[in-house]
Order: structure tokens, then sequence, then C-alpha cells
């Protein structure tokens, strides 16, 4: 990866002179401006090195590169969530969507799916359409040029330049496979090019094949269990449960007695309003007559005990049904044509289709916490069923112990609130997607001008298909059926030693496939992006001079139009609801365990108009002292948005060499980020999480109903988000100064330091339920309440519970409002260093190469809205004696402050790399660091400690060898490489397969073979 003369960086068909080197940051045609801005090059050698599989593999080898959120172990979103073969791409870690992506200098379009970062709809283009074999080189401009390219350009521009002009053609090969894991996959591309009409045309076509038959989540030990504990022997955590992800939600279900007096000893032994189902076992070997005796028994070794809470022992472990890579197809094909209709005009053609097809199984859903189920009293399996059943004969499903007078001949209906639908099979889901792009433009030159016009379609649909999924109606119905066709929650699953996994996994005590066909459906969502552009554009790199030479010059207009379409499952957007057949509660989603997500759509127009000039202040010729040579870029750009404010926003560069060998460059630049389609057009959804009732816990704990902050537990809550027209786009302040030596003494020899600074303000965001009832606790405490949290009027319980506490009473929560706003600031800020040396000696050539990225800060500031939050809280909270110091940390805003180092912000991330070749031979080894950082979801009781994940350093080799002979074998390359030469293991982490998906990956060692033939 180099930031200097790109000419110093190419090999192969870009050594070709007659092919056009476009630098990324400057729209000025032939200009040399490379020094001025900081450039990433990955060219085909690095490529090679890397030897990614997929562009998400190429683009996460860039150390400027954050955190992949857009990735397949992702398990958040669920249907919600980008799913599918995807990748997406986050320069600095400044949050998906504030990186332009171009293909060719030309925008790309963004993926259909969307999902949530820090609770907020983020969209990307998917870097998987890009296929490393058609890609020429990657430029990645690591400097705001929003005054250059627009709108998104916050952190950066990543721009790829595909193959074309092709002379003769290339068939390639290759297998890759896992140590041990059985994970293997295979592609087969090649391209031809030839020309035409007297070489005035040419036209190459590439095409392009891979599949992966994907892993279940058990070839990993640490994916093969949702229980992390025994990895963490010996730490600070060991024996943490924070780390047992094994979920409460299982087949053994949590139920709520409805009615009067459902907690008096008249109506169940409980003497609770809730229970859950267990094994007898767990009591003791006696079973039911080991326990307190607030117990009923349900026969065949199952028990009723009270609490809502399944025990510890009988958690649902998750991986058991979870594929830890998928399997996949991608199809890919280019074409790039040319033809010079003058000396002066070329007409160009770049055409594309990708296509992936994406399987999927993963864990069958459970409930949403604040949506249960209603079971009627005559539901056939309920154990308080009535006495006798419709058809009037004897109920033999009545439980005959543990029962008191209140539950009477009618007997009583449950709510059915934690409930697994384990026997009804894993969900299967499947995403195809089709992506298409046109591109059709004239080039050339008037006079002295340059000039570039194009007109660009892209459009890209998916169809993710989920199979299996159980609505919350259907199931509701087969409960409640009066016969033996109903669907049995009372039965169970696993015992301990019973099945593969004892009770942690799958269910032992199966409905019928007959019953289950009648609870599960099929859930789409279809999605499509659209990007239509027009531009124009001229430059002259001699305009007139000026002592420092000749000024270049380039301006330009582009008009684009942007559209999304998010079709929603009827079971999803409203159409097809849930009513509770007991409590008659509403839920605009049918879909079991999904939040109602309506169908949204929305389009854009973008005018905008910028213009560049590059002054060279000073020249060489002019011999002044410690100025060898200095230039100027200026920029500016205008956009007008058709559904949100315009921006106008300069930039300005300079490069002075005082001599020859050292340059001082520095950039400041001013950009913005428009609102996202979905943040502007989303209607209101409505989505239920579960949340620490903050004013309900600290009076518990006043009132000694509960010992700290960790035992309040959490309880699901429904929020309404919604987009507005009203939002600003986001606005930045970038600041880049570096440093590139390159000694005489030392030829081939580049050094590179850049230092980095970028200032967001307004960030779009909500201000999340968890910081929306900490707000309400400090207003409570004031003697007011959070307007944004609707509660209902206190009960009297509920008034008993605050009396005394100073904190205002509140009621049970209807809603919490989530509107997007312009909310937060944000500053961060780093420094690159790059090391690059090629040389010959007697023996071959040799090319190093390093390429490192420090992040020094990265703080979230809050908005006017949460400084109560800062201002006000702790002092509050140091005022109550009962909270202790690890209580008050446990109450605290997320989000803010200090992020270096948390939730996938590693100090240092770098990559190097060392080839050396000789004649047809060819050695490569490719290393790449990535830096420790801390889990933000684990905490040590004691100390109040993140978990730390530790740095991960990997190592590719390979080897090459191209037969040259006169034979038909003449120009066929033979590779084998190992990646992960030393089968490092991710770090462990408190996430979903036990490392973090979007910095890490679990190919563990890979092996490679590669057969090309050039003809």
């Amino acid at each position: 990866m180099l930031a200097q003369d790109e000419s110093e960086t190419e090999q192969g068909d870009d050594s070709d002179p007659d092919i056009e080197i476009v630098v990324t940051g400057s729209r000025i045609q032939g200009a040399q401006v490379d020094d001025v801005l900081p450039v990433t090059v990955v060219g085909e050698d690095l490529i090679d090195a890397i030897d990614p599989a997929s562009g998400d593999e190429l683009f996460r080898a860039i150390p400027q590169a954050g955190a992949v959120n857009f990735n397949e172990q992702s398990t958040a979103g669920g249907v919600n969530g980008a799913r599918g073969d995807i990748g997406s791409i986050n320069l600095r870690g400044l949050g998906t969507g504030n990186t332009l992506m171009l293909i060719n200098g030309r925008r790309m379009v963004l993926n259909p799916g969307f999902q949530t970062e820090l609770f907020v709809p983020v969209v990307s283009p998917d870097t998987n359409t890009i296929v490393p074999g058609s890609v020429r080189r990657v430029e990645i401009l690591r400097d705001g040029a929003s005054a250059v390219y627009g709108a998104d350009a916050v952190a950066g521009v990543v721009n790829t330049i595909l193959r074309g002009g092709r002379t003769g053609g290339f068939l390639q090969a290759n297998y890759r496979e896992s140590d041990n894991i059985g994970l293997y996959s295979f592609s087969l591309q090649g391209g031809y090019g030839f020309d035409f009409a007297d070489g005035r045309g040419n036209l190459t076509v590439n095409g392009h094949y891979f599949h992966e038959n994907g892993v279940s989540a058990s070839v990993r030990d640490y994916s093969r269990s949702s229980d992390l504990r025994p990895f963490l022997v010996g730490t600070d955590f060991e024996g943490d449960t924070q780390f047992d992800n094994r979920s409460i939600n299982s087949p053994w279900g949590a139920f709520d007695i409805q009615g009067s007096s459902a907690t008096s000893s008249n109506t169940t032994a409980l003497r609770d309003d809730d229970f859950h189902l267990q094994p007898c076992s767990l009591f003791g070997p006696n079973g039911a007559a080991d326990s307190d005796g607030r117990v009923i028994d349900l026969g065949n070794g199952i028990c009723a005990d009270n609490g809502g809470t399944i025990d510890r022992d009988i958690r649902y472990d998750l991986q058991g049904d979870r594929q830890l890579y998928s399997e996949k197809d991608r199809y890919s094909v280019q074409a790039l044509a040319s033809y010079e209709l003058s000396d002066a005009a070329e007409l160009y053609f770049e055409g594309s289709f990708y296509r992936s097809e994406f399987y999927r199984e993963r864990e069958q859903n459970t409930m949403l916490s604040a949506v249960p189920l209603g079971i009627e009293a005559t539901a056939y399996w309920n154990p308080l069923g009535p006495t006798t059943l419709a058809d009037g004969s004897a109920n033999p499903n009545r439980v005959d112990n543990g029962i008191g007078s209140g539950v009477g001949a009618g007997g009583r209906a449950l709510l059915l609130e934690d409930y697994r639908f384990v026997d009804a099979g894993p969900r299967q889901g499947s995403v195809d997607k089709d992506v298409y792009r046109m591109v059709l433009g004239l080039r050339g030159e008037i006079g002295a001008w340059d000039y570039d016009a194009g007109l660009l379609y892209s459009q890209a649909n998916t169809n993710d298909l989920t199979r299996n999924r159980v609505s919350s109606t259907l199931v509701q119905d087969a409960i409640n059926r009066t016969d033996e066709t109903a669907y049995n929650p009372f039965n169970g699953g696993c015992f301990p030693g019973e099945g593969v996994n004892g009770a942690n996994n799958g269910d032992c005590t199966p409905n019928s496939q007959a019953v289950l066909d009648t609870i599960t459906t099929d859930v789409f969502r279809k999605g499509e992006t659209t990007l239509a552009l027009a531009d124009f554009r001229v430059s002259n790199a001699n305009v007139f001079a000026v002592p420092g030479g000749g000024v270049g010059v380039a301006a330009g207009v582009e008009f684009r139009r942007e559209t999304f379409i998010d079709d929603r499952d009827p079971r999803l957007d409203g159409t097809i609801t849930f009513t509770n057949a007991v409590n008659g509660d509403f839920f605009g989603s049918d879909v079991l365990g999904s939040s109602p997500s309506p169908d949204t759509s929305g389009n854009r127009e973008v005018y905008s108009a910028f213009a560049e000039a590059l002054v060279p202040v000073v020249s060489p010729e002019m011999d002044i002292p410690l100025i060898h040579e200095l230039e100027v870029q200026l920029a500016a750009r205008f956009e007008e948005f058709s559904d949100s404010s315009s921006a106008l926003v300069p930039r300005a560069a300079v490069a002075w060499r005082p001599f020859g060998d050292l340059l001082l460059r520095g950039a400041w630049s001013q950009g913005f980020r428009a609102p996202n389609l979905i943040q502007i057009n989303d209607e209101g959804t409505t989505r239920s999480n579960s949340v620490l009732l903050a004013p309900e816990c600290v009076a518990e704990i006043i009132k000694g109903e509960e010992d700290d902050v960790p035992d309040c537990g959490t309880v699901g809550t429904i929020d309404f988000r919604e987009g507005a027209r009203t939002l600003d786009p986001e606005e930045t302040e970038s600041i880049n100064l570096g440093v590139v030596f390159t000694p005489g003494f030392i030829p081939g020899l580049t050094i590179t330091a850049d230092y980095w600074q970028v200032e967001q303000d307004g960030i779009i965001g909500i201000f999340g339920n968890g910081n929306a009832l900490l707000l309400d606790l400090v207003q409570r405490l004031q003697g007011s309440f959070n307007p944004n949290v609707l509660r209902e009027a206190p009960d009297a319980g509920q008034l008993d519970l605050y009396a005394g506490t100073g904190i205002n009473p509140a009621g049970d929560i209807i809603q919490i409002l989530n509107p997007y706003r312009n909310l937060d600031r944000r500053t961060s800020e780093g420094v690159d260093i790059g090391l690059f040396y090629n040389f010959d000696t007697s023996f071959g050539t040799f090319d190093l190469q390093f390429n490192g990225a420090r992040l020094i800060s990265f703080k979230q500031e809050a908005g006017p809205d949460a400084l109560p939050l800062f201002e006000d809280l702790n002092p509050l909270l140091a005022g109550i004696p009962e909270l202790s110091l690890g209580d008050i940390a446990a109450l605290q805003p997320t989000g803010f402050g200090e992020l270096l180092e948390i939730d996938g912000r590693p100090k240092w991330r770098a990559t190097g790399s060392v080839t050396w070749e000789n004649g047809p031979v060819r050695v490569n080894v490719f290393g790449r660091y990535i830096d420790s950082f801390f889990d933000d979801s684990a905490q040590q009781d004691d100390t109040a400690e993140l978990f730390p994940v530790d740095d991960w350093f990997t190592m590719n080799a390979s080897i090459s060898y191209t037969i040259e002979n006169d034979g038909p074998l003449n120009d066929t390359r033979i590779r084998f490489g190992i990646n992960n030469l030393f089968d490092e293991d991710p770090p462990i982490a408190d996430e979903s397969f036990g490392y973090y998906g979007s910095i890490h990956n679990a190919r563990g060692r890979q092996f490679s073979i590669d057969i090309r033939k050039n003809f």
C-alpha cells in the first residue's frame, strides 16, 4: 500500500504508458497532485499478497478501515438487519455511511438492506460486489473529500479501478480450504479483450463464479457454545456469568396466571402469578419432594416452579442451531468498451451484472418480552384448564396437585411470556441479490481542455426470504385449540443428559409435524435501490502560467437521483397484525419475535457543482532556499438536496518541499453527510427492546426490594422511531498534516506520516431507551418527568413504591418516543505511517511495504438534550445513600466520552508485506496486526474494568511459478498459498460467536491453490 507517486507502485498492465493514471482526490486530468494528498494505493501485487476471496476480505486488509458492521456473523436485527452475502466500508471508524465508494471514479449504488448502528439506520454499498480478480488497483483517499466528490466523503473516498483495455485473455481457477473444519471455496474467473477498428476500439469482458460451502458454528470451540466461561479460566473474569450467553428463552416456558388473586395460596401452591417449567430433577434426586413446596408437578418429570426465569442449567444454547459461515454463490460479468470517434473524442461503456445467493440457518426465534401470547382457559394442554373438555369428557391435562379453589371448574387463562419454539426447527434464511450497473460516457479534448461526460444507472435488488418463521396469530390459535391437535407449550424440552446437548439444545418432546405445519410461515423482505447520475466535467492542467508553473483547473456539474424501496411481508408491515386472545393487547407485527416494520420508500434529487484549482506557487527552477517546491490545491462544491438543506463546502491543501527529498503537506476541509433516505422517510417504526427501568430500579433499591442494579433486571419496552425531513446534514471539519521522505541516497525508499483530525457536528441519532429512562430518573428526582417516556398513571402499588424516595411516582411505560434528531458531536484523530522500499539485487527484486494506522482519540460529546445526564445525574445519585459505587457506575449514559479502545476501536492497525521476485518465481509474505481493545458488553464486578480483547496478528505466505516456454503452457502461473499461516484463532470476546466478526475472522489456517493461464 503506497501513499506516494503511483508510478512507483504499479506493475504489470498498469506500467503501460498508454494507461491513464487518475489519482483519487482531484478532478484535474494529468495534474501531479498525488504528493498533495494522502492516498493509499493497493495495486495488483499487494492484492495478490493479501489473497482475498471477496471484496470484503480485500477492504478489511486496509488498516484505515474500521469495523465492518455489515457482515454475515452479525446476529443483530434479524429480519430488520442487512443480511446476506454483504460487506461494508467504514474508514477511520467514523461509522458506516461516512465513506464514499466509487468504481472508476463514479458512485456505487447502495445495498438495498439497511441496519441500525447506535439505533439509527445506516446504509452502505456492498463491498462484495467488487471482485478482486477484476480490480486493477484500489485508491483510498484518507482525507475528507466532500469538496471534490460531495456527500458521504466525510472519512474519505475508496475508488476501485477496474481492469479494462485487455488484448488477450486469461482463465483462472482457485481452491481454498480451511484447516480441519471442512470449510472450502472455489472460484473460476476469466477475461478476454481485443482491439477492433484498426485499434481505435477495445472490448474487454470479465466473468467470475465463486462458491463457498458454509459450516456450522460447532466447528470452532469458541463458537460452539454460547457459554464462554470456560475460556476465562485464569483471568479476572473467571466464572463471570456475563459470558454465559445461553438464552433464558427456551422450550421450558414461562407463564403468567391471569385473573384476580393469582398470587394467593388459594389459587396455586406457587403463591405467585409467574411460573416457569423445569425438570423436576433440578430440585433434587426426589424431584418435587425436594422443593420448597411452591411447585406444581405436571407429570412426566416436568414441574412448574414459581418465578418467571428458568434456571441457568436449562438455558438454551443458541450456537447449536447457528452457522458460522453461510453457503453462498456469487456470479459476476463485466464488459468495458471504448471507441475513438476521432483523435479528440472517445466513447466508452461499462456494464456489469452481479448476483449472490446466500443460505443460512439459525436458531428458531423467541418471543418479544413485551408481546406475550394469550392461552385461554379452555386450551387443551393448559394445566390450569377446566375440569371438563368441550365434549363433556374429563380434562386429562388439568393438574391434580398444587391448585386450590382459586382455579375453578372453568380453569384459568394464562399468558405465555417466554418460550422458544424449538420443535419448529431452525429458521432458514436465503438472500438473493442482483446488482446492475451501466455507464455510457464521452471523453476527449477540446483545445487544451479535457472533458468527460457520462450517464450512469445502477440498480440493486434483494429478496430476503426466511422460511420456518412462527406466526404469533397462528401459534396462539394452535395453542388454544380444544383437542389433541393443539400445540403443547407445556411439555418442556430436553432433560439433563438427554439428547446430544442435554437440556441446553434441542427439544426432545416435540409437537407433531402436522401441528407444526399450522404455526409456521415464510416471511419476506424485498429491497431495491437505484442510482441515476449524469455528470459533465472539464479540466486543464495548464490554464495559465504563474511563476511556479501552469495553474490547473477543473470544474463540473452533476445530477443524481437516488431511490429506495423496502417492501416488508404483510405480517411485518401492519397488514396482518396480532391481538392477544386473553388481554386484547394489539401489536403491529404478526411475526413472532420481530417488531413491526412498515413498508418504506423514498427518493431524492441532488444537483451539484464543483470547482478545483491546483496552483504551483514555487517551482524547483525558481531556486528559492528552503522552498524547493510549493503548490496549493483549492476546491469547493455546492450540493442542493430535494429533501434536505443545501451545503457549500471548501477545501484547501498545500504541499511544500523544503528540499527535494522531503515533502510537508497539509489540508483543511469542510464536509457533510446528508441524512440517508431511510432516516428522512421512515414514517414510524416500532421496536421492542429490553431495558433497565432506572426510576423503578432506584426506588426498589431505596425501599430494600432489590439489593443492587443488576438485580433489577430488564423489562421489555416499546419505542417509536421516525424520520424527519427537518434533519440537517451532519457537518464536518477535517485537518490533515503529513510528511513524505524519499531519501535520494536510498533509491526506492519512501517514508510517510500523516496526522488527521475529523470533527463531526449534528450527528444523526436517537436518544436511546436507556438514556431516555436515565433522563426520566433525573427529572423525576427534580420533581418532573421526561415527556418522551409515555406512561400510564401510577397505580396504588406504584405510589407506595415511590413514597418517601424523593422520586416523582411513575406508572407503567406505554411507549418511548425516539425520533431521529441531529444530536451529538464527535472528534476523532489519528496518525497514518507508511514505509515502502523497492530495490533490485543480483538475486531478484524486493518490494517491502508497511502501512500502519494509529487511532489517538475518539470522543463522543453529548448534545444539549443529554447534558442533564452529565451535569445532574451523578450528584443526584451520590445523594442517595442506598446506592453503592457499583450501582452508580451501572446507572451511566452509554455511547459518550472517550471511546478509544472501546468496542472495536483499537489504537493500532497495521499491515506489512515482503515480495521477492526472480524470473518466473515470486514469493509473498503478508502480515496483518490488530491491536487489543475492550469489549464494553462485559464489565468486571469488583473493578468495573471492561473485558480486554487481545491483539491479533496473522500472516499469509505464498509462492508462485510462471511457466515460460514455447509450449501450450506458456505464461501459466501456478500459485500455492497459506493464509493465517500459524492458525491464529480470533481473540475471545463477549459476542455472538465468541469473537468480533466485524474485526476478526474465524477461517483459521487456509490453504489456497491457484492456476492462471494467460493467452
